[in-house]
């Protein structure tokens, strides 16, 4: 009799088991699914703006070199906790109010009068990264600024063209301010 019972008991366990297997295959083919998926809809994308400033690029790296003034000025970048220098961890919020997104990119490389660019991440690095640079060139009539912000990561691509549109038209915004920073701000 004590038998039987035990057969029970190795049966049922084989079920379970047989049970587990079939749930971990289904959570293997679903997870295999949505990386297929996110492969599929993969796509880097850009944001790009830039303008013509009636000043020199000292005069215009001044004003986007001061991350603390940046509240007195900007629509995007309301607040930059930290100093533009290479490899340094800097605290960027972008808008104001319950809207606003905290980030806290690396700055990746500073050209006075020239270039300042850094990357971020949101979550973990590979996920939804940005690498922001603003680019300025010396021109006859003063100063051309460009903004680029390049996407990458598993969650980029047709799923995110909103955030690339978005990022574009903050940009525009940003690029109208401070060209209205280093216009009337005096050297």
């Amino acid at each position: 009799m004590n038998s039987r019972p035990q057969q029970n008991y190795c049966n049922d366990f084989g079920a379970n088991m047989g049970l587990g297997r079939l749930l971990l295959k289904g959570i293997a083919v679903s997870v295999v699914g949505v990386i297929g998926a996110l492969f599929v809809l993969h796509e880097d994308s850009n944001a790009h703006a830039d303008v013509l400033i009636d000043r020199p690029p000292a005069d215009v790296w001044k004003v986007i070199s001061n991350g603390a003034a940046y509240p007195d000025w900007n629509p995007f970048i309301t607040r930059v906790d930290g100093d533009f220098r290479e490899g340094a961890t800097i605290r960027i919020t972008l808008g104001t109010g319950p809207e606003s997104m905290v980030f806290k990119p690396t700055v990746l490389l500073v050209h006075p009068e020239q270039d300042l660019c850094w990357r971020g991440s949101v979550w973990i690095r590979g996920v939804f990264d940005g690498t922001h640079c603003i680019h300025l060139t010396a021109v006859a009539e003063g100063t051309h600024l460009e903004q680029t912000e390049s996407f990458s990561g598993l969650l980029v691509g047709r799923l995110t063209n909103d955030v690339t549109k978005e990022t574009q038209r903050k940009f525009q915004a940003m690029n109208a301010a401070l060209n209205q920073r280093a216009e009337t701000k005096t050297p």
